[in-house]
């Protein structure tokens, strides 16, 4: 028994090798997606769709190794933290893992049918709808059948996504102290945090260049849309976007600064800057001030928003350090000042407007997609499909081309109809199962800022479109990998 129980433990080397190829993958998708003008365009969305099936692909490879080999990737301190809990909690644990995947293959089923049984499809050369005899109208379908299969392969990707990273995480090797962060959770945080400050450098580098004309997205490409420089924000066309990507990414820097530095001081018994914290401090500051300098009205108030969730947390948190928490609010007061000096004068006056000119006219936007909504029944008019029906209901308010509601919830409930919306709130209720229960009922410092970097992007989505864009999605997913994960 003694030698089979040493091969369970061994790490097989097409094992090792898959998951190297899976760590590789995920900071490509890190990376790209932000780089490649913020994965906007066909080509990069499907760039990183083809990244994230690979992905799958390593994880299945994973999966058959194991049931191969029988190798276990649960450690025995894993398997003494579930002995610990109460045993209803490791059942609620099943059933929402259980839930989560399940809805998460529903949702996938649910657009797919959409698509198969599609009522029109939309050429967006010609303008057109192609209609479709054959369909079955007691079924899900959608008015765009090409929009609704173009989400779909960007739902599919981002499923693959959580999955493949989830096994990632779970498969580390136990860290000697177990209130240590997990060694590759730590690392995928760093490169999220490193690869947003840096984004967020290039952004106020490219407003500050091109000042009031035309810009070019990272110096290189002047986009058909959004040409003039301040309403482009880095790679991306459309500065909103920008400043929700960077405000998922400040709070979560200040989170692993604070996690790392309280874990130098309080556990290792060793001064702050002795570990790689301190350079999250510049990151920090850079990410905190792009949303305010891009002169996005919703970025900005979201921002301002964050920052006082921030200030009022850190005086709950348990920091023995002096130095750790005035470097904290020394941070974030160096962004807040950044942000004023360079971006206050372009944000006062669109602030001032805020109402006056009916949120950039969304208002009538949001009126007129509450009597869409209405029109398309319980099925909604499919989803991804608004920008193709959108132009013969929008037609006579709006000369511009409408692409987005500008509302994600009213967005979904449009497209997603009833039945796909309650699918979406079945996974939104999966998630804070799993988030409760593989934290033990107890969120740390870490989590928390997670929390808030994700209350603060699903907040501006009542004024946007954040959870439309594939580049916002996936810190997202990450971030959802975070909490969830046992040994953050």
């Amino acid at each position: 028994m003694q030698p089979r129980e040493k091969r369970r433990s061994r790490e097989p080397k097409l094992h090792k090798l898959a998951d190297k190829f899976t760590e590789i993958l995920i900071y490509f998708i890190i990376i790209f997606s932000t780089w490649a003008f913020g994965a906007t365009e066909v080509w990069s969305i499907w760039c990183i769709n083809i990244s994230a099936y690979a992905l799958f692909l390593l994880l299945v490879i994973k999966w058959i190794t194991r049931l191969k080999t029988k190798y276990n990737i649960r450690t025995n301190s894993y398997n003494e933290t579930l002995l610990q809990r109460p045993i209803q909690l490791n059942i609620l644990q099943k059933f929402s893992t259980i839930l989560l995947s399940t809805s998460m293959i529903l949702l996938l089923i649910y657009i797919a049918l959409c698509a198969i049984n599609a009522r029109a499809s939309f050429n967006v050369e010609s303008h057109e709808f192609k209609y479709y005899e054959e369909f079955n109208n007691n079924l899900p379908h959608s008015y765009d059948a090409r929009g609704t299969w173009f989400l779909f392969w960007q739902y599919l990707g981002i499923v693959f996504l959580y999955w493949g990273t989830q096994d990632w995480l779970q498969n580390a090797r136990r860290f000697q102290n177990s209130i240590s962060l997990n060694p590759r959770l730590k690392r995928l945080l760093y490169l999220m945090c490193f690869n947003g400050g840096i984004l967020a450098f290039e952004c106020i580098l490219q407003r500050i260049y091109y000042s009031e004309g035309n810009g070019k997205l990272l110096f290189l490409w002047e986009p058909s849309m959004n040409s003039p420089n301040n309403f482009q924000f880095g790679p991306f066309a459309y500065r909103s976007n920008a400043t929700s990507y960077l405000n998922i990414i400040w709070p979560l820097s200040l989170g692993l600064f604070i996690k790392l530095g309280k874990e130098n001081i309080d556990y290792a018994k060793r001064r702050i800057g002795k570990g790689t914290e301190l350079l999250l401090i510049p990151f920090i500051i850079l990410a905190a001030s792009a949303p305010i300098i891009s002169s996005a009205r919703g970025g900005s108030l979201i921002m301002i928003s964050l920052l006082v969730l921030v200030m009022v947390s850190i005086l709950f948190v348990r920091i023995r350090s002096k130095f750790l928490r005035i470097t904290i609010v020394l941070s974030l007061i160096a962004g807040l000042f950044s942000a004023y000096i360079l971006g206050w004068d372009h944000l006062e006056p669109r602030l001032t407007k805020i109402f006056t000119d009916n949120m950039s006219n969304r208002i009538e936007i949001y009126e007129i997609t509450m009597k869409m909504i209405n029109e398309y029944g319980h099925f909604g008019s499919g989803p991804g499909s608004f920008e193709a029906i959108s132009q013969f209901e929008l037609n006579e308010y709006y000369k511009s081309w409408q692409s987005w509601v500008h509302n994600d919830y009213l967005e979904f409930y449009l497209t997603f109809g009833i039945i796909g919306g309650s699918i979406l709130l079945l996974i939104v209720l999966a998630f804070i199962l799993q988030i409760l229960i593989k934290s033990n009922l107890r969120i740390n410092i870490i989590k928390w800022f997670g929390i808030l970097s994700l209350l603060g992007v699903f907040a501006h989505a009542m004024g946007d479109f954040p959870l439309q864009v594939l580049s916002i999605l996936i810190p997202i997913c990450l971030t959802l990998n975070m909490l969830t994960s046992e040994q953050a």
